[in-house]
């Protein structure tokens, strides 16, 4: 079980550094996610300073794991099956965060958004290879970046001008699902289809330019094992870090009576 990993190499062989960015990724998270819990689910308040720190830089984690994704899909053969599997799984996760923590569930978060993509990747795949890598890396990015904003309700970064989208977009719920959140909506993971799919094209660019140059020998070494080895599990971990944190934070609360 291998979040966003590389099931079975067609053309290349297998790109180690990928395994390794995908791990570091991954120690984030649990650090970010560790933090996250300490301060808004057990209110331990010496710990806000700190997720004030890290709440800022929190885009990086997904940025690697969805830009991965979309590379490794060049280089897989079964796209669908490994989106159908992983869209079970975000299923699985919305079920058990509304049974046990309602507060912080997980409707449509990046378990969904990465099951989805890598569902519609074979149509991705048709309209990427119309355009040259390196345009539409650059083109893919620069959308990821206009749209970034419109789950907030505008096209555009602050503080530069921007396109305040129409308030009738965010009054379905299903709409949601696509980027346009609802006020009935919630889901203490949001991963929305605008902007991220963006992002997930860039990945499917970067793959194919991976695939059609040399690269140099680095990227296939291992570096650090330890990165690699968590890499190649990111979806066990990812799906039971959150449970195993909670526990543990919960038993030791307990324990010390805060």
């Amino acid at each position: 079980m291998e979040l966003l990993s590389e099931q079975k190499i067609v053309k290349q062989k297998r790109i180690i550094l990928l395994d390794e960015l995908r791990g570091t990724a991954v120690i984030l998270m649990i650090i970010y996610h560790t933090l996250y819990s300490m301060t808004f689910i057990f209110h331990i308040e010496a710990f806000y300073p700190a997720m004030r720190a890290v709440y800022h830089y929190e885009p990086v984690i997904p940025i690697i794991f969805i830009t991965i994704c979309g590379i490794v899909c060049s280089f897989s053969r079964n796209n669908l099956k490994r989106g159908m599997k992983i869209f079970l799984i975000a299923l699985a996760v919305t079920l058990v965060t509304y049974i046990a923590i309602p507060s912080q569930v997980i409707i449509f978060g990046i378990l969904h958004f990465l099951g989805i993509s890598l569902m519609t990747y074979p149509l991705l795949k048709r309209l990427t290879k119309k355009i040259n890598c390196k345009t539409g890396a650059l083109i893919s990015i620069f959308l990821f970046i206009l749209f970034y904003n419109v789950p907030k309700g505008y096209i555009g970064i602050q503080p530069y001008p921007n396109i305040k989208l129409p308030s009738v977009l965010y009054e379905h719920y299903f709409m949601s699902f696509f980027g346009f959140p609802s006020d009935s909506f919630n889901s203490s993971d949001y991963f929305p289809i605008i902007p991220h799919i963006f992002l997930f094209i860039f990945g499917i660019f970067a793959g194919e330019f991976i695939i059609s140059h040399k690269m140099p020998a680095f990227i296939y070494r291992k570096h650090i094992p330890f990165l690699d080895v968590i890499g190649k599990h990111a979806l066990i971990i990812y799906v039971i870090h959150q449970p195993l944190i909670i526990g543990i934070l919960y038993i030791i609360t307990s324990v010390s009576g805060k």
